[in-house]
């Protein structure tokens, strides 16, 4: 077992230098398959070189969705690691620990033994939740977007019984080791017909807002963001493999969507607005749930939760009161919206000592135009039977909603783009401040 202290790199023997690279892996791929953006990983990666003695400038590291590369030379010799990353997923609890990890291990001066046994236990730690809590969320969410874009409480409860059959639907099929695309197509066939059928068996109309809802919990939201990220970032191919897969994600769950839909017989949705007309109250209810359910989802740590509702309700607040009250248009009030959170998120997350991922991105999920996209869904689909004016129309709305998407993607992202600088540079104070700690106690 090697628990001494750790020395520099240039006196380590080709072993233990090798053992430090695969510790960098280790951390590296934990983060990419859990949903952090290549900044991060770079950072996080960067800090723990720090703490095992390996200069800045010896060390160079390349990172794609898939790949992960790193090179330490010395100028006498040379290694070079490669990491591949199988799975991706989002889990915020992961992203949160490995953080805390790399401070920990740099301000306690930690052996290599421990901080391997550390990687390993935030690897196969338990999810925060139980599976039945997660999937509820998963529906929750969705149920409180449904009133956040105007439908009933009644729709919302449609709306949440049918994103619990899609998100079963879509454990299903991941268990089975299907394709991720086509999970998404089976999940959106398996949520918008369950929010057509339920009120047909109840004798009710068809519920516009729970179709448009049921869906939202698959929009992938963390990796449209994190492609924006790593674009800003200049990850230019790790951004464009994100873009890629989100489009394919988008693809397949629309496929399955425009099939329940035809299965269905739903013809029009012309009548259907995005315009919130409830109470500031019951729009704040529906935030909470909103943020709240998709939180759990993507298993933020329980202590932070309240934090999120809280931002969840701000976000609503903004958007609703710019575009009730100002008048100004949606995409204007979306981008307000995540701008602020954004900003905040800066603030708290040293109050609570949280990498901002966990506590921006699931707040604006429900700013994403469900609707807007639907009306185009449903022209595409009836393009041989609708005139020119409506074909237009629907096209006007397409519009209208790539544009608030990205106004949400743009305003989340502020951060990197005017700040990141600053705070990177203020952490690099902090690491020097604690190696020269270090460095006088040696």
């Amino acid at each position: 077992m090697n628990t001494e202290l750790i020395q520099n790199a240039s006196k380590d023997s080709n072993k233990m230098l090798n053992h430090k690279m695969k510790i960098l892996l280790d951390i590296g791929q934990t983060l990419m398959e859990n949903g952090a953006d290549c900044s991060r990983i770079v950072r996080d990666m960067r800090r723990a070189a720090v703490h095992l003695r390996i200069p800045s400038e010896q060390i160079q590291s390349h990172v794609t969705y898939t790949t992960l590369m790193l090179c330490v030379s010395d100028g006498e010799r040379s290694f070079t690691q490669f990491r591949k990353c199988l799975k991706h997923g989002v889990n915020l609890a992961v992203l949160a620990a490995v953080s805390k990890l790399t401070w920990r291990i740099l301000r306690g001066n930690t052996p290599l033994d421990p901080i391997e046994r550390a990687i390993n236990r935030i690897r196969e730690r338990p999810l925060c939740y139980p599976d039945w809590i997660i999937a509820l969320g998963a529906a929750v969410g969705s149920g409180g977007s449904c009133k956040l874009f105007g439908g009933s409480w009644t729709e919302a409860l449609v709306a949440t019984i049918a994103a619990l059959m899609g998100f079963l639907a879509h454990r299903t099929s991941t268990r089975y080791a299907f394709n991720p695309y086509a999970c998404a197509m089976i999940t959106g066939f398996v949520a918008t017909l369950g929010a057509w059928i339920i009120p047909v068996a109840l004798g009710l109309p068809t519920m516009w807002y729970a179709l448009v809802a049921c869906t939202i919990f698959l929009m992938p939201g963390f990796p449209s963001i994190n492609a924006a990220s790593d674009l800003l970032n200049r990850f230019t191919t790790s951004g464009m493999t994100r873009a890629m897969d989100t489009m394919l994600i988008i693809g397949g769950m629309t496929f399955g969507i425009a099939f329940a839909i035809l299965v269905a017989g739903v013809h029009n949705i012309s009548d259907v607005h995005i315009q919130p007309t409830d109470s500031y109250l019951n729009q704040a209810i529906a935030a909470i749930l909103a943020a709240g359910g998709f939180s759990i989802m993507f298993n933020t740590p329980k202590k932070l939760l309240a934090i999120v509702a809280i931002e969840g309700i701000v976000t609503m607040l903004i958007r609703n009161v710019l575009m009730l009250e100002f008048g100004l248009p949606q995409a204007i009030g979306s981008f307000a919206a995540a701008a602020v959170v954004g900003i905040a998120a800066l603030k708290i997350i040293h109050i609570v000592h949280t990498p901002n991922t966990l506590l921006i991105i699931p707040p604006v999920i429900p700013l994403i135009p469900c609707v807007l996209l639907y009306r185009l869904l449903f022209a595409v689909l009836h393009i041989q039977t609708i005139s020119v004016e409506e074909l237009l129309e629907a096209l006007r709305f397409g519009v209208n909603g790539v544009t608030i998407i990205l106004a949400v993607v743009v305003g989340v992202s502020i951060p990197n783009i005017f700040i990141q600088k600053r705070i990177e540079a203020q952490q690099q104070r902090e690491i020097s401040a604690i190696i020269a700690q270090r460095e006088t106690e040696d």
